[in-house]
């Protein structure tokens, strides 16, 4: 700038204004300031233009070509600190200032190659430098560390996906703790499942959206992370009904009439008065469902207020045992795919062999995130008033205590008979038989 004006006053001229465009590219993205001194040149408001030089007034042969359009009009002179002055409105003046055009158009690409071989070759060696914070990292220079606080929603927003809690639920509970994205703003489906599945939270290294291998410190464990990316990228989920729960046991209770294989009972309404009920899609078995919530949470209650309701806690899992159990059991269901592909087995006997290993390896996974996290059971075990504790929690908290607790079964009875405690049975899961529940 002080050379511009050091110019300008040895040639006698003066200075009518000063166009900027700070913080603007001369190759891409609008120029303010350039398009505004256009207008004015071709206006007349000025006869000469100063510049350092000429590839910080035009380093596209677009903006090359609006000038030598004004030029030729107002027979422009343009003078330059340090490349000397140039007349636009000669063949020769314009042949020179496109080859220079051409010129600083090169080097900008060959600057921009250079810089993403240097930014590749730094990824492939965990050195990532965003430009947008993650959310759960922060750098200081190249060294890259895990901010606690984000780093603990991760791990909850996981143990809450991997136990069915939905994405859209996990969204609305963090944005209602006050916690924030990254960029402070509010968190939605997309966002948790952006951050869920990012190969960084595992300690791998992200360069334009590419895991480029281990390069960092991990907030989640590869089996971990793992386990969420089959969950939350699988297909099925695309075309499943909404997971927005609203009954306490739908889903959860399982019909108990030999034959359904404890079909997962459904809330729906029945006859005329549209009585609300769980029903078995199988058999089409239907119990009231205000009468089953009352017994089982009634059940769960007197079993949370037992003397050895710590009991419950599990102090020592074998969590490596439970994953790798949980893996060979995918494995299995995987080559069931393939067995029925050779004809080895009919379509019916691999939809109930996938469905029995299907909740096989829910069981190990909801034991495993009760291992390794907070179990629901820990906002309930040694209240005053253990009923009322339960009736203040989320449903969907109540629901996870009582998958965690024990198996809710409906048994059969007979066309008009009426509903007693007795046709609901409690299977504890974590209670030796003769322990009295």
């Amino acid at each position: 700038m002080a050379e511009c004006r050091h110019l300008a006053d040895g040639r006698g001229w003066s200075v009518g204004e000063v166009y900027r465009d700070n913080d603007a590219s001369a190759t891409k993205g609008p120029r303010p300031g350039w398009l505004r001194l256009l207008r004015d040149l071709d206006d007349g408001a000025y006869d000469v233009l100063i510049c350092w030089h000429t590839d910080r007034l035009y380093r596209r042969l677009r903006d090359l070509a609006d000038l030598l359009e004004v030029a030729e009009r107002r027979k422009i002179t343009i003078a330059t600190v340090v490349a000397g002055g140039m007349d636009l409105t000669t063949p020769s003046g314009r042949f020179v200032a496109s080859q220079m055009a051409s010129v600083a158009r090169y080097e900008v690409e060959q600057k921009g190659d250079r810089q993403v071989a240097a930014n590749l070759d730094r990824a492939r060696r965990g050195q990532v430098l965003w430009t947008r914070r993650p959310f759960g990292f922060d750098r200081d220079g190249s060294d890259v560390f895990i901010v606690e606080a984000e780093a603990e929603e991760i791990r909850r927003s996981a143990r809450d996906a991997l136990a069915d809690k939905s994405l859209a639920q996990i969204a609305r509970e963090m944005n209602e703790r006050g916690v924030t994205t990254s960029l402070g703003g509010q968190w939605s489906t997309k966002t948790v499942k952006q951050v869920l599945l990012n190969p960084r939270v595992a300690g791998r290294a992200v360069y334009r959206g590419e895991d480029m291998g281990r390069g960092g410190p991990a907030i989640l464990d590869d089996d971990t992370h793992e386990r969420l990316v089959a969950k939350l990228t699988d297909p099925r989920r695309k075309n499943a009904p909404s997971t927005a729960v609203k009954h306490l046991l739908s889903g959860v209770a399982l019909c108990g009439r030999d034959g359904c294989n404890r079909e997962p009972m459904l809330f729906t309404t029945n006859g005329a008065d549209r009585v609300p009920v769980y029903r078995c899609r199988r058999c089409y078995g239907a119990r009231r469902r205000d009468a089953v919530d009352e017994v089982v949470m009634a059940v769960v209650a007197a079993r949370l207020s037992a003397p050895d309701a710590a009991r419950l806690f599990s102090t020592e899992v074998d969590v490596s045992g439970l994953s790798a159990r949980a893996n060979e059991l995918r494995d299995r269901r995987h080559s069931l795919a393939a067995m029925f592909a050779e004809g080895l087995l009919p379509a019916e006997s691999v939809k109930a062999q996938a469905k029995k290993l299907g909740g096989q390896i829910a069981d190990l996974e909801r034991e495993i995130a009760v291992a390794t996290a907070d179990s629901p059971l820990s906002e309930i075990i040694g209240a005053d008033d253990v009923a009322l504790r339960l009736s203040e929690l989320p449903l969907l908290t109540v629901r996870e205590v009582i998958k965690v607790l024990a198996d809710v079964v409906i048994l059969p009875a007979g066309k008009g008979v009426r509903f007693t405690p007795q046709q609901v049975k409690i299977e504890w899961k974590n209670v030796s038989p003769g322990e009295g529940y």
